[in-house]
């Protein structure tokens, strides 16, 4: 088997990279390592990348001073898929290499943090239906924290809604909303929740909306003073 080799400096990254001709336009879907679906994807376009990250949606685009940015959708997922979404963003984020088959049928993602392996998707729609598929395996009900925290949102801060789907895991930050819920400070809240997905989500946005069913239980926390 024949393999050609290109070299992507993501940090450093020319947009003329994502311009090749036997890249451009194609979509893939991850192979190995092995992870729990939905499986993250991966799009060429003429200036960058998008894809399906394992939770939310990506994009990667060159700025003015030639670096990839990548950006995704900030949508909480169950650990396994969180975990999964760094990883791949993080091996995204970093310098690496592309290398396909004669065919263009195999493409392997390769760098000094290991290797991510990819099948040529021929859906136009790649990463659609993953991200589609997402809601199914999103927590149902959600524990809410009384206390924010400072996360950072696009150019600016917020405070991000603290979130778990079982008391023995750990906090994790919420980006985004919850549609029809409105915390009051120092609450705790226990909720049922539903999803929609969003048909044809521009590209910076997310593909489900999360929407309040019903508060389960709520709790007020007394803070002790000292």
């Amino acid at each position: 088997m024949h393999w050609k080799t290109t070299a992507i400096i993501a940090a450093l990254l020319s947009g003329p990279v994502f311009a090749q001709p036997n890249l451009q336009g194609s979509e893939w879907q991850l192979v190995s390592p092995k992870v729990a679906e939905p499986l993250p994807t991966l799009s060429f376009q003429a200036k960058g990348i998008s894809g399906f990250a394992g939770c939310n949606r990506f994009t990667g685009h060159t700025n003015a001073e030639g670096k990839l940015v990548v950006a995704t959708t900030r949508m909480m997922c169950p650990p396994a898929m969180m975990q999964t979404e760094q990883a791949y963003i993080g091996f995204l984020s970093q310098p690496f290499q592309i290398k396909t088959d004669g065919k263009l049928q195999q493409l392997v993602l390769t760098s000094s943090a290991g290797e991510y392996r990819f099948v040529r998707k021929l859906d136009k729609t790649a990463g659609h239906p993953a991200a589609a598929a997402a809601p199914a395996q999103r927590p149902q009900y959600l524990y809410v924290s009384s206390q924010r925290k400072n996360c950072s949102a696009g150019a600016g801060q917020m405070q991000c809604l603290q979130v778990r789907s079982s008391e023995n895991q750990p906090w994790q930050l919420f980006y985004g909303a919850i549609e029809g819920f409105t915390p009051q400070p120092d609450t705790a809240y226990y909720l049922k929740l539903r999803y929609e997905t969003v048909p044809n989500p521009p590209a910076d946005a997310s593909a489900v909306r999360t929407i309040l069913e019903r508060v389960v239980f709520s709790e007020t926390i007394s803070r002790s003073v000292q």
